[in-house]
């Protein structure tokens, strides 16, 4: 039987000519339930074996980074098998003796915190399997929104060469699926809500939704009947009353666990500091991606403070820094580097994402001024934990904030690394306007965080998750979980204790001890932050750059705890697995043969989309193949996307040998052709606040010019002359003018838009506070505008 939707075989994201297979995969559902700002997500996926032989399905599918995988169930011929955890090897050994018995088997590995592979072994022929996984996550906060991610495709990641070599499964192989246009099976959705108080507003900028509402609850479910698995499901709420620091105390049978919010409020003033922007321009970053980078990175530049020093690094296959180190903010370095940002194109190739990071968290710092790395990038590479590991090492000198672009952009990566660097990080899905998260992370880089930040549990005695506290920034949130020795009754209060540049600060949280709430929930959180500490070197058992303690012995204490932990509360990680057995009467007979799942491509993935580019596509690629007879091929762009081989998981481990080809010219040059295409375009489209943006001066002012005129909608004369009569030089009355013109306008006509714009209206106004030049009427260059537009 052969598979309409494909028409053609798939290896590891690119496109094969040969025999077709059934895909088993027929579809996957997702409930979930969304509990204040914790969620509980089971995932459904149905598998069926069309053949005449028995099969094992591989699927390497995304869950949230921040998910704790608690629960694996396996459902067959009216046959419910339930998973368990064990050590990672154990579990292989497991799953391998049922599979050679001819008995059912079923595993679940973490390939990456975010990538997880599921095996089902010994699909007779003609049968059904369900699938069962469930998982744990916290909510994050986006502004004044709740935001749930639901990820549903693997996008094609970079791999560095290193990662494409080895013996049995390389890295590279492990986090590149098999990928194809189009697959067969689809997504069924819904969203239980159940918020403290009554919900304002729920919207998807990634998917058409249908909401119906109940006061505090309601349901969410997907527009259409099935949704493809091309990109992330993003869903924001807000609620009527805004968030509040809360506590909760849980009982499960492991005893009592909390759970603390702390979202405080303090005031912050702007510091003097040094920021570099890392931007990513490979290949991937083609399309929407690249042209919200620019413009985000424009507004950034005019909102930049005196005394600043920054740079701008681009990196693909190399990198580009735009100067040899970084400069003072002026009016000279913005004119150098709004000309740079108008050339900014993604046509740097493979996302070799190590070496800038290295080349800018090696250089040197000025101790008098903080450096903070601000990173915009599509996020889709092989060697996170290498990143991860450097930027940690540097987290004494560079705080870097980080920002995923596009529709499938690893959360591993992007969150990791600002955990890593003690940022924040923040996601742009395509719908979603990059410009005030940026601008809220710019806010957060140059008023810096609380200082010298301790939790105070009161009498109560607690292994606390994470065992080292992030950052605190205004109008942020920290949550915190504390496994409870003991019985407490009564109430105890949890205090955050820290220092600012007003003073000491506190907040306290109180929590409620005696017969509560039952369950396992934050019990599960609590556990996988245990896990995540052991998993990125923040444990107790290693130093603040993530090296193990020189105490002998810790990295077999590492192993031994997170297994510890990872069978005690059914948590999958790095180091343990879910598998489930299924005993047969009647054992399969044959031999199984091996069915990788392909995911479907991401949409828009490098900026190209199925419509206007699937057969010239599928044919550059082809065409670049210089093996005769062979359609296999190791990158996309530059040698980074490798190939996967198909091997059992039960079969013997082997090396795999490959070519590389460069497709790095030929996919550049078909994007340029597209680019040029939509230039005109993105041009066409962009709105006055980003030509009004483009045209402000380092020091915050505005210059009366034609340009500006016609993007208040004004006559040049007719604004020369309202300018009231005022003291002071010619020049720097027309100065003061414009730019009292340039904040009207802001704040009358682009207030849906005040989140990007606050800052660069801030440091105008602090220039026409000391601008010389002043209205002979006494009153603020402000006030003269308004009193004319009126």
């Amino acid at each position: 039987m052969t598979n309409p939707a494909l028409d053609t075989q798939t290896t590891a994201g690119l496109f094969v000519v040969g025999k077709e297979v059934p895909i088993p995969l027929d579809g996957v559902s997702v409930e979930a339930t969304v509990r204040d700002f914790c969620t509980r997500v089971v995932l459904t996926q149905r598998y069926n074996n069309r053949e005449k032989k028995p099969i094992e399905a591989v699927y390497v599918f995304p869950v949230d980074e921040t998910a704790a995988v608690c629960g694996f169930e396996a459902l067959i011929d009216d046959v419910h098998v339930v998973g368990k955890v064990q050590e990672k090897d154990e579990a292989f050994e497991t799953y391998d003796e049922a599979i050679a018995g001819g008995h059912g088997a079923y595993l679940l590995d973490q390939e990456r915190p975010d990538v997880f592979t599921a095996s089902i072994g010994n699909i007779p022929p003609g049968k059904e399997v369900m699938v069962r996984i469930t998982y744990v996550t916290e909510l994050s906060l986006a502004g004044d929104d709740l935001r749930f991610v639901l990820p549903t495709t693997v996008s094609p990641r970079y791999a560095p060469a290193e990662d494409r070599v080895g013996v049995g499964q390389s890295p590279a192989e492990a986090v590149n699926p098999p990928k194809a246009w189009k697959v067969p099976y689809g997504l069924d959705l819904t969203v239980n809500l159940d918020m403290p108080s009554s919900i304002r507003s729920v919207e998807s900028p990634s998917h058409p939704i249908a909401f119906e509402p109940d006061g505090q609850k309601g349901t969410v479910k997907l527009g259409e009947r099935t949704a493809a698995l091309d990109r992330d499901f993003v869903l924001l709420v807000r609620l009527s009353e805004p968030h509040e620091p809360r506590g909760w105390v849980e009982q499960s049978e492991t005893g009592s666990t909390a759970m603390v919010a702390f979202q405080p409020k303090f005031e912050v003033s702007e510091a003097p500091c040094e920021i570099i922007f890392v931007v990513d321009r490979s290949g991937s970053m083609g399309g929407p991606s690249i042209v919200e980078a620019r413009n985000a990175l424009q507004l950034c530049l005019r909102s930049l403070s005196e005394g600043t020093l920054f740079n701008i690094v681009g990196f693909g296959s190399g990198f580009e820094m735009l100067f040899p180190k970084s400069r003072p903010y002026d009016n000279k370095s913005l004119a150098e580097a709004n000309r740079h940002l108008k050339r900014l194109e993604a046509d740097l190739g493979g996302t070799e994402i190590l070496t800038p990071l290295k080349a800018v968290l090696e250089s040197d710092t000025n101790p008098e001024l903080p450096r903070q790395v601000f990173l915009l990038t599509d996020g889709q590479v092989s060697n996170t934990e290498a990143v991860l590991s450097l930027v940690r090492k540097h987290s004494d000198t560079t705080r870097v904030f980080t920002f995923g672009i596009g529709a499938g952009a690893s959360h591993h990566l992007v969150r990791g690394i600002a955990r890593a660097g003690e940022g924040a990080c923040e996601f742009i899905s395509p719908g979603e306007r990059i410009e005030g998260k940026v601008l809220r992370q710019l806010e957060k880089a140059m008023a810096p965080a609380l200082a010298d930040v301790k939790v105070d549990w009161g009498s109560l005695r607690v292994r606390q998750a994470p065992h080292r506290i992030p950052p605190v920034f205004a109008g942020g949130r920290l949550l915190l979980y504390g496994f409870v020795e003991g019985t407490p009754e009564g109430t105890a209060d949890v205090t955050l204790k820290a220092k600012s540049s007003e003073g000491d600060l506190t907040f306290t949280v109180p929590l409620r001890f005696g017969p509560g709430e039952q369950g396992n929930l934050v019990t599960t959180l609590a556990a996988k932050s245990l896990l995540r500490d052991l998993e990125e070197g923040a444990s107790p058992f290693h130093n603040r750059k993530g090296s193990l303690q020189k105490r002998g012995g810790d990295t077999d204490r590492v192993k031994e705890e997170a297994v510890r932990l990872g069978v005690t509360y059914g948590l999958v990680s790095k180091w343990t697995s879910f598998v489930a057995v299924e005993r047969r009467e009647t054992p399969v007979d044959g031999e199984m043969e091996l069915r990788k799942v392909p995911v479907a491509l991401t949409r828009d993935w490098g900026g190209l989309d199925d419509g206007m580019t699937t057969g010239g596509y599928k044919a550059m690629l082809c065409a670049n193949s210089v093996v005769p007879g062979s359609r296999s091929l190791d990158s996309l762009e530059s040698e980074g996307f490798a190939t996967g081989m198909d091997m059992s998981r039960s079969a013997p481990r082997m090396a795999s040998a490959r070519s590389a080809f460069d497709l790095g010219a030929p996919f550049r040059a078909l994007k340029s052709l597209l680019s040029d295409e939509s230039a005109s375009a993105d041009r066409s489209g962009e709105r006055p606040l980003d030509r009004l943006v483009s045209l402000q001066n380092a020091d915050g002012s505005w210059e009366l010019t034609k340009e500006l005129a016609l993007v208040l909608n004004r006559d040049l004369s007719d604004l020369e002359t309202k300018i009231p009569d005022a003291a002071g030089q010619q020049k720097a009355i027309r100065r003061a003018w414009a730019t009292a013109l340039a904040v009207n306008w802001l704040e009358s006509e682009a207030g849906e838009w005040s989140d990007e714009w606050s800052l660069l209206a801030k440091k105008a106004r602090k220039w026409l506070d000391r601008c010389p030049a002043k209205p002979a009427s006494g009153e603020s260059w402000l006030d003269a505008v308004a009193a004319v537009v009126s």
